[in-house]
């Protein structure tokens, strides 16, 4: 088997700006749940509650719109694809920025709706680019700028929040996506090998097979799991009355994960969805337990090392199993399944929680990843050897 370095991926032409303008715009589209929310609460003087509302309609909106937004990169290439994303950053966000709450729902569904597909552009872009046996490293890599966002930009929207205030927080956000964008409209990456054979899109098509099926289900899996920690930290923390620790405890889950997919990219081979998943959900469970915080930041570690491995994973099987002409809108479907995933698990995480305490939250979560790795492992046992793909 080839060993590949994350040397060898780096070097391919036009990876490392790829990465650079993919990292420019995500650091804002992690800090854009947090923006919105303190919009409503600090700009707008509204609850807890409302600001709840607003980043439901920006999810729902992101659900909606990420498999079509896949299609359009597949039928028009990355350049139009782009072109409603951009739109909508000088239109959408600023009107937000000075828009009163009745306004802000529909301009939030909006916002979400095209917001652009940045997860999947770039990996396509480098299913396209690279050969598949770079496929593991170069997504890992991906996965650590992704994770590397996650603890970059909640933090410094934050901070610009406080100097500044949320309108001029949500205007950074629209800019600083704006030049993300800006160096992928001029990269123009490709969304097609070199060497590939065109594939009309015929209607009728069918590029949905069942491993895709599960593939999706595990990455939603993923985020029930994610969520669980993400909303079962501060609860914890809060049981212990260390809030004040909390950015302390995201940072060592975060470098966790960061660490993990580096380990994972530099692997030889790969490691089945479904068995990373199951590990995530067995040692979910028990951070709950925790007594203290730097008890807690330690337990965090084991899952979080899994974070990133599943992610690149999943999108590894996604680019193997699925043929260039559809490769858009597959990606597009598993964005909408970790919004799915996150969107579904977050009330009912925070109803365990409210009732029974920040332990139940983990096991709730925990729980739930646990039983979809264990189902879709099942359900792929139960069919023939010849229709079984190892996910």
């Amino acid at each position: 088997m080839e060993k590949v370095t994350y040397g060898d991926v780096l070097r391919s032409p036009g990876t490392v700006p790829l990465y650079v303008a993919a990292f420019l715009a995500r650091i804002p589209l992690m800090a854009l749940p947090l923006v919105l929310t303190l919009l409503v609460v600090e700009g707008l003087g509204g609850s807890y509650g409302q600001a709840g509302l607003i980043a439901a309609a920006e999810t729902v909106g992101a659900a909606v719109g990420a498999p079509w937004r896949g299609r359009l990169i597949d039928r028009l290439g990355l350049r139009r694809a782009l072109l409603p994303s951009i739109a909508v950053l000088f239109v959408v966000y600023p009107l937000a920025a000075v828009s009163t709450y009745l306004w802000l729902l529909p301009l939030a569904f909006a916002a979400g709706l095209f917001i652009a597909p940045v997860h999947s552009i770039v990996r396509i872009s480098l299913a396209a680019r690279l050969p598949s046996s770079h496929h593991r490293s170069a997504f890992a890599l991906d996965s650590v700028c992704a994770e590397a966002s996650f603890i970059i930009g909640p933090a410094a929207a934050g901070a610009l929040v406080v100097a500044a205030s949320p309108q001029v927080a949500l205007v950074a956000v629209a800019g600083t996506v704006a030049i993300g964008l800006g160096i992928l409209w001029r990269l123009d990456p490709p969304t097609r090998s070199a060497d590939s054979v065109t594939v009309a899109r015929e209607p009728g098509t069918r590029w949905l097979t069942t491993d895709l099926v599960f593939l999706f289900l595990i990455s939603g899996g993923a985020m029930i799991a994610l969520m669980a920690t993400d909303l079962g930290i501060i609860a914890v923390l809060r049981e212990l009355d260390a809030v004040g620790l909390v950015g302390v405890v995201y940072l060592g889950w975060g470098l966790s994960s960061l660490v993990g997919g580096l380990i994972y990219g530099a692997r030889p081979a790969s490691i089945r969805p479904s068995y990373l998943l199951l590990a995530m959900g067995v040692l979910t469970i028990p951070i709950g337990i925790a007594h203290t915080p730097w008890v807690l930041a330690i337990a965090c570690i084991p899952a979080g090392l899994l974070c990133a491995p599943i992610m690149t994973a999943c999108s590894e099987w996604i680019a193997k199993l699925t043929d260039e002409a559809w490769r858009g809108e597959a990606m597009g479907y598993q964005a909408t399944a970790f919004t799915v995933g996150g969107a579904v698990a977050a009330p009912l995480i925070g109803l365990a929680i409210d009732h029974e305490g920040a332990a139940a939250g983990f096991a709730v979560g925990g729980g739930a990843a646990l039983l979809i790795a264990m189902g879709s492992l099942a359900a792929q046992r139960s069919r023939r050897p010849a229709e079984v793909s190892d996910v």
